[in-house]
């Protein structure tokens, strides 16, 4: 071969490296997307007399409220779908997309509709960047702008579960899933595909993967492919889910079955197998209990026998394994070791040095890490607080005592918990509630109130009633209105029993006549109540609507004359 040729050769082969290259680059970039946060929202549906239109922030009509629906898929931005009238030709619903001039938006494009969500825990019910839109029988997606994202190939496309910008697609009876670019991740040839419904520690889903299924002549077979649309297991189990507290996405556990036996798997690797009735996940323990020939044994994740299948139960209890056999319990540790013990369970604390056990009359006790008993009075219910406090029960009647057992909160509460990713304990009684810090001085009491927790701007506790309001930061610091708001210039305050607004000095600024208020949203609006109705008032101090609500949440918010209905409604019905 002379030189010339072996160097054409290098030549091709280096072209084909770079091409492979770029295209393995692309297909990466179309994978990963970001889905959009919502920080400002702009616009609401508006609900009168069963129709339904747009408001803006500052209680606005945008769009007259004279349709059957209107989807809102990005609040931040003036896009509207509303829904029509019914066409008896199509036997669809006919839709038209305005911007907040009612000017027509995307009219190049037939039936276009925003895609829901069902399992948003967000308030934004639809896809925020895509929408679906029909030709000849067909769906494809687009952007918000009107950009084609895919052609229209698909017989439906939908959101699914817990999986926010990606899609489930289906061509000839078979489903696929896409992404919101367009990027295909699994081929339309299954028969179901469904979400692993996987998150990770940081509630991070883009790593949930897929159960896919197929149609064989013995029914129908499941496998997985993960996030990518990679095979990892083939559709060749009766029965087939993934153990999604094991939150390891380098270790990802299936619990498979063939011919009605289960099996474990790790990865593709099989780990333990298929000869066990039923395998079950306990969190607890993060050991799976088995079941072969009715009886009931326990293997560890790595699929070693811990506990033969000799037993009639087998359940955690913390740290420990209870075996039940011919009406005996018998202990173990985790790893199978016999225990020889009048407790069923112990469990770990935040604090090393404290654990708390559950003995066979179902009565908790503190022990340190010896095993010594600290704290035994036969309570029902034991629960470790910071600083080397106990919540405990007895009667039915909850207190809290300290690391000597000493009373520090009287047993008299019908309940107490601490309020999540916070220092406030919540205790109830009687219709009161009492919030108390970790230093176990009581905050604040309030009859008939109820405590909410808000994620805003700024994060707080809010405790309200028929009457009255407080905020509390996480430490349980009573916050006040200027605390929390900076940015209004009125703030609600009670005076001699009634609540009115003043300013930053304190001057008042609305006379205060109203039985209860709210303060200030970020809209610029608040509620005041009058006689029992609910009504709003702006930033001027001038009255918006008269109080002519009769609400049932004490704490209403209001856009304009508008009362929020839900996450994305608000309506001015009486």
């Amino acid at each position: 071969m002379n030189k010339k040729i072996r160097w054409i050769i290098i030549g091709i082969v280096a072209v084909i490296i770079i091409a492979i290259s770029i295209m393995a680059i692309i297909n990466e970039v179309q994978l990963h997307y970001k889905v959009e946060e919502i920080s400002e929202y702009k616009y609401f549906t508006l609900e009168q007399n069963q129709k339904y239109g747009v408001i803006d922030r500052n209680g606005n009509i945008v769009i007259e409220a004279e349709y059957g629906a209107v989807q809102i898929p990005n609040p931040s931005k003036a896009i509207f779908v509303c829904v029509k009238e019914y066409n008896e030709n199509t036997k669809e619903y006919e839709t038209v997309v305005y911007n907040e001039k009612k000017e027509v938006l995307l009219s190049n494009y037939k039936n276009v509709q925003a895609i829901s969500i069902y399992t948003n825990v967000n308030s934004t019910p639809y896809e925020k960047s895509v929408l679906t839109y029909k030709e000849n029988g067909k769906y494809g997606l687009i952007n918000l702008e009107g950009k084609q994202i895919t052609k229209p190939v698909y017989d439906e496309i939908s959101s699914i579960n817990y999986k926010e910008g990606t899609f489930l697609v289906k061509q000839n009876e078979l489903e696929g899933i896409i992404n919101m670019k367009g990027k295909v991740i699994i081929k339309c040839e299954y028969e179901s595909v469904t979400s692993d419904n996987y998150y990770s520690e940081n509630g991070n889903k883009k790593q949930a993967g897929f159960i896919v299924s197929k149609k064989t002549e013995d029914g129908y077979r499941y496998g997985y492919a993960n996030y990518r649309g990679t095979i990892i297991l083939n559709p060749i189990y009766t029965q087939l889910e993934r153990v999604t507290e094991i939150a390891n996405e380098k270790g990802v556990y299936f619990i498979a079955f063939k011919n009605g036996q289960a099996g474990l798997l790790k990865n593709n690797k099989e780990i333990l197998n298929y000869e066990y009735e039923d395998i079950q996940y306990n969190v607890l323990g993060s050991i799976f209990v088995t079941k072969r020939n009715g009886k009931y044994g326990a293997v560890n994740q790595e699929g070693t026998t811990v506990l033969y299948p000799e037993y009639d139960n087998v359940y955690t209890g913390g740290m420990y394994l209870n075996a039940l056999k011919d009406k005996d319990i018998f202990i173990f540790d985790l790893n199978g070791n016999k225990i020889e013990t009048n407790e069923v369970s112990k469990t770990k604390t935040e604090n090393a040095n404290y654990y708390i056990t559950i003995d066979k009359s179902n009565k908790y006790k503190v022990v340190d890490s010896k095993d010594n008993i600290i704290i035994d009075k036969d309570y029902t219910y034991i629960e470790y607080l910071p600083g080397d406090y106990f919540i405990v029960e007895r009667d039915s009647k909850s207190g809290i005592i300290d690391s000597n057992g000493k009373s520090v909160i009287e047993l008299k509460y019908d309940s107490i918990s601490r309020i999540n990713e916070t220092d406030i304990l919540q205790m109830e009684t009687n219709k009161n509630i009492a919030l108390y810090n970790l230093n176990m001085k009581e905050i604040v009491s309030m009859d008939n109130a109820i405590v909410k927790e808000v994620k805003d701007e700024k994060a707080y506790i809010l405790l309200y009633s028929d009457t009255d309001f407080k905020y509390f930061d996480k430490k349980g610091n009573i916050l006040t209105s200027q605390n929390l708001f900076e940015n209004n210039s009125l703030f609600a305050k009670n005076i001699n029993g009634k609540w009115g607004f003043v300013d930053k000095d304190g001057n008042l600024k609305v006379q205060n006549d109203y039985e209860l208020v709210t303060d200030f949203n970020k809209y610029g609006f608040a509620g005041i109540k009058k006689d029992g109705k609910w009504g709003s008032i702006n930033q001027n101090g001038e009255v918006v609507q008269e109080p002519t609500y009769d609400l049932k949440r004490n704490i209403p918010e209001f856009v304009g004359k508008y009362y929020r209905v839900n996450a994305t409604k608000f309506s001015d019905e009486i």
